[in-house]
């Protein structure tokens, strides 16, 4: 007791727990903690231990009152107070090592002690806890393994429907695989003559067109600096007009130079139009190629329209091939997990085969002590009827040894009488002789 492998619980704690979870009606209005401490009373002991293993082991009231029958009992009515006892010490012995509790003894129901009390319904209590948290862990996992084979079956015919559509998608028909090998190598032939012919005369257009923008903006950015120069000249003209008197010869000579300058600015414009002209050309040119491109370019657009139906088809077959793998590797651990649970069980199969091996083997210990105390009652019984008998002879002996004995006072007071009545007589004789 010194050394617990389950904590001990206070009284009050022990008194609501089996008010609550064992006890039930009037028992458990009535149950107080004085009933098991300090001082137990047997018969409150032995009817929590009673309701203890009617919950635990199943058993019926009546099954504590039943006297074997096997037994060749001479005096059944003696046993009849003594039946619920031995079922209930048998059964205990049984059920306390279960409880981590291998030293019980039967005084601890017919002759109960406080702190042993406490001891054995703080055990009881800590092994009903753990019962019921392994009831709850097994059914949850009764209820989980069923949906997982409800999932393994749903998932596998899912990975049916799959691989079925699978198959549609990848096979073609054949009535269609001739147009089918004839629209790719068609496409093929396409992509070759578009990419071999187009190609190159696309790329030098686009460069030629390229360097054409860039010089026509440098060309304008050009003229607009320009613009702004001879914005800027005309004000300071217009400035200087305000401040300074010109002579005829400056005034010629600086319109000598605008005319200069306006000269260049018109060539520069005359250049820049021509290559607009220029240009404009090149871009009618390529207008005319236009309605080609536009319809290889159809032609392009319903051959990448047919890709990307094949690509999509080809994502979706990938897709599904990914799902069937997960699927796989899902099924392989929903397998892995029943096989471990299947090894979880046979395990606990086991436990309980030795368990039930070990309580079946106790049983039978429990039963040959039990003929060795029925054999120790029948010997003392014969006992008793020897020593009975030998009373009944001694009282028969005291018995006439009294009736000697009256008869002997009875003889004695007829003596004494005669012996009076001779007294008398011999005290008489001297006075007649007188």
């Amino acid at each position: 007791m010194d050394k617990h492998t389950f904590p001990q619980f206070p009284v009050a704690d022990l008194v609501n727990f089996f008010r609550q979870k064992v006890l039930t009606g009037a028992e458990a209005k009535n149950f107080t903690k004085t009933d098991i401490f300090p001082n137990p009373k047997p018969e409150w002991v032995q009817k929590l231990f009673m309701r203890v293993l009617q919950k635990v082991f199943n058993v019926g009231v009546d099954q504590f009152y039943m006297v074997p029958v096997v037994l060749d009992i001479q005096y059944p009515h003696l046993m009849e107070g003594f039946a619920p006892v031995a079922h209930l010490v048998k059964l205990m012995s049984r059920f306390l090592p279960m409880c981590l509790i291998y030293d019980f003894h039967p005084s601890d129901v017919l002759n109960p002690k406080g702190k042993r009390t406490l001891y054995l319904l703080s055990g009881i209590v800590n092994f009903l806890h753990f019962r019921d948290t392994r009831k709850m862990v097994y059914t949850a996992f009764c209820l989980n393994y069923k949906s997982t084979l409800d999932s393994i079956n749903q998932q596998q015919r899912t990975i049916q429907e799959l691989e079925a559509k699978i198959e549609k998608l990848t096979t073609v028909p054949p009535e269609q695989q001739a147009e089918f090998k004839a629209l790719s190598s068609d496409i093929h032939d396409l992509q070759q003559c578009i990419s071999q012919e187009y190609r190159a005369k696309d790329l030098v257009l686009e460069e030629k067109i390229a360097h054409q923008k860039t010089d026509l903006a440098e060309k304008m950015k050009k003229l607009n600096q320009h613009k702004l120069t001879i914005a800027t000249m005309k004000e300071e003209q217009e400035h200087m007009k305000s401040q300074i008197v010109e002579s005829p010869e400056q005034r010629k000579n600086k319109t000598e130079r605008m005319k200069e300058n306006v000269h260049r600015l018109k060539q520069a414009r005359q250049e820049t139009s021509e290559k607009c002209d220029y240009y404009r050309e090149r871009v009618t040119v390529a207008s005319l190629w236009e309605s080609d491109v536009q319809c290889y370019n159809k032609k392009l657009h319903n051959i990448e329209a047919n890709l990307e139906v094949y690509r999509k088809t080809l994502e979706e077959t990938r897709q599904k091939e990914e799902q069937m793998v997960n699927k796989n590797l899902e099924l392989k651990s929903m397998a892995n997990e029943e096989t471990q649970l299947k090894r979880t069980i046979l395990i606990k199969k086991e436990k309980l085969a030795k368990m039930d091996i070990k309580n079946q083997k106790k049983q039978e210990d429990f039963e040959q002590r039990k003929s060795e105390i029925l054999e120790i009652c029948s010997h003392i019984q014969e006992k008793r009827q020897a020593v009975h008998g030998r009373v009944s002879h001694v009282l028969q002996e005291i018995k006439q040894t009294n009736n000697k004995k009256e008869e002997l006072l009875d003889m004695a007071e007829e003596e004494k009488k005669k012996c009076q009545v001779r007294s008398r007589g011999i005290n008489s004789f001297p006075r007649t002789a007188d």
